[in-house]
């Protein structure tokens, strides 16, 4: 085996970070268990480990669950597969179990490992993907992002000739940022994870893929030293750690990323009609067909729906446009003719929601549906002020989010409407961009392993 028992229970692996909102819960051992017992256990199991010939049964047929409780602490991606062919040989469910939910909870280094993951079925392949949500409740998460332009650390605009002077000078740290998550019970937010520091946040695209959070791109520094990023950054909330995959082809700000059959698309950015997909079996970055001429790739919306990308908004141009992965081509769809601000769109059940900013209404919620190509409208909800909404899909419910408000619309096979409940707005302040995402967190504490 490649780690002792002391090395898996350690930390993360260098260049991985651990959250600090939550910390790391390890899985009990046993129950009913002395310590002698425990440890006479540990003893048969490290002798056992160590025959050549690995997976056989230390004391006679019958007794391989009493040798192999523990196995999973010695688990790592070149015995994961002996563990299962040793479990499903002697009828053990509890440490085949054992077995998927460890490659469930390191799923990326699986996917990422062709000699793991080939010799995987098909229905276990489905098996591990479908733990990964399976263990535990869907939440509505957040993270503020940094606005693009924000005011400087005494409040003054980035025009201003002070402003110019501070931003020359040494600049103070950032503030830790955490991502925080809905607890529809307390009706509260609370803090989850912190989020590494060396992720730049400003102008990052976001999004969730196999329960995975990614955060691509961004810009690193400020004032002439400001930089674009390529690096991307992912947290795994089954073992609440932060690592790395591989950097885009090209450095990326105010991208937008979306998930779709198992793929990233980093979709535009600043001056960028370009675009790029990652996958994570090959943890590789492919170009694939650039936005088409005549769009401004800043300040758009980007869902995927039914197999397909759709991209509307954008500071020139109000187009809807759809980009067939199978193709690798886009095409332009019907718009709504309407002109006003788009402040967020995304999918539920073949249609796409679009949120409109209305002056002296608020929020504006139109609807397109996808096979029939044709918009109605659907909502609309009152604002004290026309900020835009930021969106994120939990079941049939869209949680709509800004600084002053958290609220819910609902969509049934009748209705699609605005809750009127009174939902907890996001604690910190009115500064940065709201982000929202959904992630699913385990029943219990997550299990720290090493990858």
């Amino acid at each position: 085996m490649s780690q002792s028992p002391k090395q898996e229970a350690g930390g993360a692996a260098p260049g991985q970070h651990r959250g600090q909102a939550t910390g790391a819960a390890s899985r009990p051992s046993g129950r009913g268990q002395g310590l002698a017992e425990k440890q006479e256990e540990a003893r048969k199991l490290t002798v056992f480990l160590q025959r050549p010939g690995g997976w056989r049964v230390a004391e006679g047929p019958g007794k391989s669950r009493a040798s192999v409780v523990a196995l999973p602490r010695w688990l790592d991606l070149g015995s994961c597969l002996e563990a299962l062919a040793f479990a499903q040989q002697h009828e053990d469910p509890g440490l085949a179990q054992e077995t998927y939910a460890w490659m469930s909870d390191n799923l990326l280094h699986v996917l990422r490992d062709p000699s793991l993951y080939r010799q995987l079925s098909g229905a276990d392949r489905e098996r591990i993907v479908s733990l990964r949500t399976g263990r535990g409740p869907a939440v509505l998460g957040a993270l503020v992002l940094p606005g693009l332009y924000g005011a400087s650390r005494s409040g003054l605009t980035r025009d201003s000739p002070a402003a110019e002077a501070l931003a020359v000078g040494p600049a103070a740290p950032p503030p830790p940022a955490y991502l925080h998550v809905f607890h529809p019970g307390e009706n509260a937010w609370r803090p989850l994870t912190e989020v590494p520091q060396e992720a730049p946040l400003r102008g990052c695209g976001l999004c969730t893929l196999h329960n995975y959070l990614f955060l691509a791109g961004g810009i690193r520094g400020s004032g002439a030293e400001a930089v674009c990023s390529n690096e991307v950054f992912c947290y795994n909330p089954l073992t609440n750690i932060w690592s790395q995959v591989r950097p885009m082809q090209q450095a990326r700000a105010q991208l937008k990323l979306v998930a779709l059959d198992g793929l990233l698309y980093a979709i535009g950015g600043e001056c960028l009609h370009s675009m790029e997909s990652y996958d994570p079996r090959a943890d590789a970055w492919t170009s694939r067909a650039p936005l088409p001429a005549g769009t401004f790739p800043v300040a758009h919306e980007a869902v995927a729906c039914q197999g397909d990308i759709y991209v509307t908004g954008g500071h020139l141009f109000y187009r809807l446009l759809r980009y067939s992965p199978v193709k690798d081509a886009w095409d332009e769809c019907p718009y709504s003719a309407s002109h006003r601000r788009s402040s967020d769109m995304v999918a539920l059940g073949g249609f796409l929601y679009r949120f409109d900013l209305l002056r002296g209404v608020g929020a504006a919620v139109m609807r397109y549906n996808t096979v029939t190509g044709s918009w109605s409208r659907a909502a609309s909800l009152p604002l004290p002020a026309p900020a835009p909404l930021r969106c994120a899909v939990l079941g049939n419910t869209i949680y709509c989010l800004n600084h002053q408000v958290t609220a819910t619309f609902t969509v049934s096979e009748g209705t699609a409407q605005f809750q009127a409940k009174e939902l907890q707005p996001f604690p910190l302040g009115t500064k940065g961009v709201l982000c929202p995402f959904t992630l699913t967190l385990p029943a219990v504490g997550p299990l720290q392993t090493a990858l």
